[in-house]
């Protein structure tokens, strides 16, 4: 039975080499050891009775037998034990081999993530890191192993790095957390994925962590944020569409704006917004440079939800992807209808003026200048008309600047009504206007056309304040090409020449340009330049005019006159150069030179021992609208120490009515210095004698123009006798001016008149000629307070 054993073993362990076969190695060897023992106890009893030839000779061949099947079976199972043993031991160096190798392919991969791996036991002690882990703490893996956070990390994320390791044991899966740590890339957050760590057994050896930087992510998702947040509150509306130009997307603006909610605008096409009033061609160019440029801007007209059409700014931008291919358009969108308005009230502005809507000056020019190519060309005339309202501050200083706005705009209608519609009618500035007339004729067919513009103008004019108002116009008129000029320039230059000989001609009329009148214009300003220099030359003096006292014939005061010497001129009329200092700023330090000159010679006249009268001194508009006219009379009074009786100011009613409040406030300051005031050319103006009351003043001067009427027409005699009884019960002293004939002297003197004055009794002379005519006195004049 042995043998079979060891046979039957010995075949099947032969058997077990060819796997392909049906019995394996272990069986064919059991069952060869089986039948040859059974082979074995079938003969051997036969082969012994044969051999053995006693009893005591089979039974040793017997224990041979037993012998020998022993030792076959202890070698056979030896051999099956040995091979038992190689292949466990095979069987083990391959596992290890396997495990060393899936160990090597997790240890290679854990080196090449991006991510942080690493793996610590129950007390926080580093029992794996890859390099990424070094890399972001600045350490070797090496050095790392074995060290607790607090050795790693700061104490802030090493307490954190320790709380999250509890939780995620305390779990029973892994977790995930966002972290914030310090590394050599500064402040970094780490989503991280933490777990329990344990061995095949199960058994708990501690925690392992996978660390992915999100730094990037969350700053490009705060990011994302910010954009979203612009996006909804964009002052602009925005609209994003795919490739087939269906809308995407639509922000908040878009809705105000357009009127559609996003439900309404999302899926829809973008030819929802289209109003139908551009061309497909438009549309074609549009889209065309758009997909060659990536990129259209431009304006637009687009319809609202209720149907309202409105111009928009539109930028259009195409996304493609890494392939080139469009993936979404992107629209932003301005309503500009604000700003259109705005640019279109700016733009009327500077091209009509505000008051009358008449074109302004830069407006005029420039259709002048195309009226002049058309006339060049088509060689017709053109007649360019400046007109000037006569008395139009008198109004709008007595009455307001309401009233003078009210009397422009009526001017203008009126001019308008009577102009054809192809004549062009606009506003220089001021009080004056223009008239451009294209294909105008004969001059006369001009002059009857300005005729007629004057009449119009004279009716009176009702104002919406219950008075009737009355103006009358100087009109200046210059022909193209007839009087030469080139340009616009020159055309507005010669009828603004011809509009000024109007006024000096007694106003209320027209008049054409001339040659001369250019020449006048030059002089004009060439006196302007001149006087410029006058007073750093020394050339302006003071001529004095003797007032005679009417009941006594003696002299009581003089007229300071300014007077100009001309450097190779000669004494220049007043008339010429007086209004041109008035118009400029020169008037401010011309005025202020005649205070001191007079002062001076009142000083000169004492220090010599001679006579001296009270001397009066015109101020200017500008000059007493300055605001500082008390503080130059006192300056010169102090200058030169005069005693202020000896000096008095005289003053226009222009200048009283324009700012009532601001004017009796600088005359108290002057009357408190102790100078004499005196009100000049009284009657010729636009005020209500109710001023007189409330202005401290001490004369009334009798305008020449009243004056010259005395014994000439019916009505002369009245006004002077009005102005003197009105003057008297104001209390106030009455000089007249222009007194040239015996006849006005006497009428004067026996209606009560107090002073005269006039080249009756002498012109305007040198400082030497008054005292002449003071020394010629019967007694000293000095010896009579003024």
């Amino acid at each position: 039975m042995s043998e079979q054993t060891v046979s039957s073993t010995a075949d099947a362990g032969s058997g077990s080499r060819h796997p392909h076969v049906a019995w394996d190695r272990p069986a064919v060897a059991a069952v060869a050891y089986a039948v040859l023992g059974l082979a074995l106890i079938a003969g051997s009893d036969d082969v012994l009775l044969v051999v053995a030839p006693d009893l005591l000779g089979l039974a040793g061949i017997g224990r041979m037998e037993g012998a020998a099947f022993v030792l076959l079976t202890g070698l056979l199972l030896y051999r099956l034990l040995l091979r038992r043993d190689r292949q466990l031991l095979q069987q083990h160096d391959a596992a290890q081999a396997e495990q060393l190798r899936a160990w090597r392919l997790l240890e290679a991969i854990a080196e090449s993530s991006p991510d942080a791996i690493c793996a610590r036991d129950l007390q926080g002690r580093v029992l794996f890191a890859n390099r990424e882990v070094g890399r972001l703490l600045g350490k070797s893996v090496a050095s790392m192993l074995g060290q607790s956070p607090a050795q790693l990390l700061t104490p802030e994320d090493a307490q954190r790095m320790l709380a999250d390791d509890q939780a995620a044991l305390a779990a029973q899966r892994p977790i995930s957390t966002e972290t914030t740590l310090t590394t050599v890339d500064g402040e970094r957050n780490y989503l991280s994925t933490k777990g329990a760590l344990r061995d095949l057994q199960g058994q708990l050896l501690g925690v392992f962590a996978v660390s992915r930087d999100v730094t990037a992510r969350r700053r490009d998702e705060a990011r994302a944020l910010q954009w979203a947040t612009a996006f909804e509150n964009i002052r602009d509306g925005v609209m994003i569409a795919g490739a087939d130009g269906a809308i995407q997307t639509v922000n908040a603006a878009f809705t105000h704006i357009t009127g559609y909610t996003a439900e309404e605008a999302v899926g829809a096409s973008v030819k929802l917004l289209r109003s139908g009033r551009h061309s497909s061609e438009f549309y074609q160019q549009m889209w065309s440079r758009l997909l060659t440029g990536g990129r259209w801007q431009g304006e637009i007209w687009n319809r609202r939800k209720n149907g309202e059409v409105y111009p928009e700014l539109l930028t259009l931008n195409v996304v493609r992807d890494g392939a080139g291919e469009v993936t979404h358009y992107v629209g932003v969108f301005t309503d500009v209808t604000r700003s259109k308005a705005a640019e279109a009230q700016v733009e009327r502005l500077s091209n009509f003026d505000p008051l009358t809507a008449l074109p302004n000056r830069m407006c005029v020019q420039a259709r002048l200048e195309q009226a002049l190519l058309r006339a060049r060309r088509h060689e017709t005339a053109i007649a360019l008309m400046v007109i000037d309202l006569d008395g139009f501050k008198t109004v709008n200083d007595s009455m307001g600047h309401p009233a003078g706005d009210e009397l422009l705009v009526c001017v203008a209608a009126r001019l308008q009504a009577r102009l054809r519609a192809d004549d062009l009618l606009g506003r220089l500035g001021g009080d004056e206007f223009l008239v451009m007339l294209e294909g105008c004729g004969a001059p006369a067919d001009v002059a009857t056309l300005a005729r007629d513009l004057l009449d119009t103008l004279a009716a009176p004019v009702p104002l919406s304040c219950g008075k009737d108002v009355y103006v009358t116009a100087s009109i200046g008129i210059s022909l193209h090409p007839m009087d030469g000029s080139q340009d616009s320039v020159e055309l507005l230059r010669d009828a603004d020449a011809a509009m000024y000989r109007a006024k000096t001609q007694g106003r209320n009329r027209f008049c054409f340009f001339t040659s001369n009148l250019n020449a006048e214009a030059l002089a004009r300003l060439e006196v302007e330049a001149d006087l410029s220099r006058a007073l750093e030359r020394n050339e302006l003096l003071l001529h004095y005019q003797p007032k005679i006292d009417a009941a006594t014939g003696r002299v009581a005061g003089a007229e300071a006159l300014l007077r100009w010497n001309r450097h190779g001129c000669g004494l220049v009329p007043p008339g010429q150069f007086i209004p041109v200092a008035e118009q400029s700023s020169l008037m401010l330090d011309i005025g202020a030179w005649v205070i001191d000159e007079a002062c001076r010679q009142i000083r000169a006249w004492m220090d010599a021992g001679l006579p001296v009268v009270r001397v009066a001194v015109n101020v200017a508009a500008r000059q007493f609208s300055a605001g500082d006219l008390d503080q130059v009379v006192a300056g010169a009074l102090q200058r030169h120490r005069v005693d202020a009786q000896w000096l008095e100011v005289e003053i226009t009613e222009g200048m009283l009515i324009t700012e009532p409040e601001a004017a009796t406030g600088m005359l108290k300051r002057i009357k408190a210095l102790g100078v004499q005031l005196s009100l000049d050319d009284f009657g010729t103006g636009y005020s209500s004698l109710a001023y007189l009351q409330q202005f401290p003043l001490d004369a009334l001067k009798i305008d020449q123009s009243f004056t010259c009427r005395i014994g000439e027409q019916p009505d002369g005699a009245a006004l002077v006798d009005a102005v003197i009884s009105l003057a008297h019960r104001l209390h106030l002293r009455v000089v007249a001016e222009g007194v040239e004939t015996v006849q006005q002297r006497d009428y004067l003197r026996r209606r009560g008149c107090d002073e005269m004055q006039g080249y009756h009794f002498g012109r305007p002379a040198p400082a030497e000629s008054l005292q002449a005519l003071l020394a010629a006195q019967p007694f000293p004049a000095s010896s009579t307070h003024p």
